[in-house]
């Protein structure tokens, strides 16, 4: 990369950075999910105690109290199973720093630090695999819609445990793809550990196992380190077997099935894709629907995508596999918005460069969730005013395309990502979460 694609790509990450930063202890607001304090409190009694304490909803456990903090109730648990442990001592670990070693002291100002700057790595990775699979433009738009866009910043603000998993993920996949020419033990190695540590920030961490797997498989790696891979993995997951069993196997066992006995079924499609949420609210924003048709609009180019199609298809299709029917579960898409980043910058660049009509994808989906958001919202929007929006917004590529003016084309959707990214930054910055 030259100096100015450097001093870029170093813009962009402070934009999202600022992004994240502003308001990040206020908006969502504290009790948005009571999850970020099961990771903190987890964690906290771990390092301190030396006992998994925390709070639960599950009527396994045997042993229970009632906690009220400012407002906020909790019956504390122990020991605790709802989640693996590693999420919570990485947030715990962090509070411990700032002399926070009671659940009464923790704070959101200092705990959502450790998700914003997981969201920051992951933000470096998505350029990395943007560029090294694409191209530095389709890296560069990667990286201004996973770091602009409301959905993705809020979400990733917040401490839950796929705000881990969502950099494990990716750099797996990253170093799967620099490593597969030249695959040995060391290597293979570093991609389990990796795959062992998802599974401990989230159950659902074993789609990186599984991943892996299956690229292994695929890029036909020696069989020997194929099956290192899935022997490393699995001593993680034994290990947390056995961690269960140190503190109290019954309950351990009873927690994990209670957690498997949820309402599933196809439902879970049609509400995962048709309904954006924050936490827990519902947010129509654009580039979350934008997102979804790339991702699948990839599998009909398997081959080139393949690196982070299987990936994200495999997480997707476990969440279909484990999720309830509703329900506010919008944080379990953090791992995907990555990938929804990657395939929407790829599918707009891509379609630019061949001046077909992605570009009317994004006017659509984009265009008319910024005029709702930004421009209905402030200052109202009559019918007339909605009908010369859409002609402002669609005859100029409409007529460029039909008079075949292929660089004013690609001028004017150039313009268009630009723009809208810039209503991004507005829409993320001003965001309030409802109450």
């Amino acid at each position: 990369m030259t100096k100015l694609q450097i001093f870029l790509v170093v813009f962009v990450l402070f934009i999202g950075l600022v992004l994240k930063l502003h308001n990040y202890s206020i908006y969502p607001q504290r009790g948005a999910t009571s999850d970020e304090y099961s990771y903190s409190f987890l964690g906290v009694s771990l390092l301190a105690k030396h006992v998994p304490i925390s709070w639960s909803a599950i009527s396994a456990y045997k042993h229970r109290s009632d906690l009220t903090i400012k407002n906020l109730y909790f019956p504390i648990v122990y020991p605790y199973f709802d989640h693996p442990p590693l999420n919570g001592l990485v947030v715990g670990g962090w509070a411990l720093l700032f002399g926070q070693d009671t659940f009464s002291k923790i704070e959101l100002k200092t705990i959502r630090l450790v998700p914003i700057f997981l969201s920051m790595v992951s933000s470096v990775i998505v350029f990395i695999l943007g560029f090294r699979l694409y191209n530095f433009k389709t890296g560069t738009w990667a990286l201004l819609i996973y770091s602009t866009t409301a959905i993705f910043v809020m979400n990733g603000r917040v401490v839950l445990a796929e705000n881990l998993l969502a950099p494990l993920l990716l750099a797996s996949v990253y170093l799967f793809h620099i490593f597969r020419a030249n695959m040995n033990l060391k290597k293979t190695i570093i991609i389990s550990i990796l795959c062992g540590l998802s599974f401990w920030t989230k159950e659902l961490g074993i789609a990186v196992l599984l991943s892996m797997i299956y690229l292994f498989i695929a890029e036909k790696i020696k069989i020997k380190f194929t099956l290192g891979l899935i022997a490393t993995s699995l001593f993680f997951v034994l290990l947390y077997a056995l961690y269960g069993a140190y503190y109290d196997w019954e309950v351990f066992k009873a927690v994990v099935s209670i957690q498997s006995d949820r309402v599933v079924g196809p439902e879970t499609l049609l509400y995962v894709t048709s309904i954006p949420i924050i936490i827990n609210k519902i947010y129509y924003d654009g580039w979350y629907f934008l997102g979804f048709i790339s991702f699948f609009l990839s599998f009909l180019d398997y081959k080139k995508h393949r690196f982070i199609l299987v990936p994200a298809f495999i997480y997707f299709l476990l969440m279909i596999f484990s999720l309830t029917e509703r329900g506010e579960m919008g944080w379990y898409l953090i791992p995907l918005f990555p990938f929804m980043a990657i395939f929407t910058a790829n599918f707009l660049v891509e379609g630019l460069e061949k001046k077909n009509w992605s570009i009317f994808a994004l006017l659509i989906f984009v265009g008319l969730y910024e005029v709702q958001y930004l421009f209905k919202s402030n200052f109202g929007l009559t019918s007339m005013q909605f009908r010369m929006i859409l002609i402002l917004m669609f005859c100029p590529f409409l007529l460029a395309y039909a008079f075949k003016k292929e660089q004013l084309f690609s001028k004017l959707g150039n313009a268009a990502f630009y723009i809208l990214i810039f209503g991004n930054i507005l829409l993320t910055y001003n965001y309030v979460h409802p109450s």
